[in-house]
């Protein structure tokens, strides 16, 4: 049984280390579906403030503290669904938009120490195929570390 887990522990090791994927990378981005549900319902509370935190980052926010999430099938209540509706469109929306495409983001994850890509969050979530015009609210998180901020992103499908 030993010996298993050290084999499946080596293989993971290996293929993360072959394919550039980072392993504390990969275990922050784990959310259930109930901790995703509660994100989205404080971002929407205090959507505006979460965009103007966005719209004013100083710093890149390196590729891998970006989490896109599908607001499809998350359980939320009617006041959060009013919001949701509401900001699909308009001043806010734009704002929005206009965040997406001011903050930077730092693909950090290059072979051989290469110099990090930096793009827009915007030209960023296009080349993960969410398109930019179907985000709703962002969750930005600069408490843990204000250098390297963690952004999710709520889109719809």
């Amino acid at each position: 049984m030993k010996q298993t887990a050290r084999t499946a522990s080596a293989a993971l090791l290996a293929l993360s280390l072959a394919t550039g994927a980072p392993l504390a990378g990969a275990a922050q981005t784990v959310m259930t579906g109930s901790q995703q549900s509660v994100l989205l319902q404080r971002a929407l509370a205090h959507f505006d403030s979460e965009t103007q935190t966005l719209a004013g980052l100083k710093n890149h926010i390196p590729s891998r503290e970006v989490v896109p999430v599908g607001v499809m099938g998350l359980s939320i209540g009617t006041p959060e669904r009013r919001t949701l509706t509401a900001t699909r469109t308009g001043t806010r929306h734009a704002a929005l938009e206009s965040a997406l495409a001011k903050a930077t983001v730092a693909d950090v994850d290059r072979p051989n120490g290469a110099s990090p890509d930096q793009s827009s969050l915007a030209e960023f979530l296009q080349r993960r195929g969410v398109d930019p015009n179907k985000v709703v609210v962002v969750d930005v998180d600069t408490k843990t570390d204000a250098q390297n901020p963690h952004v999710t992103v709520f889109y719809r499908k």
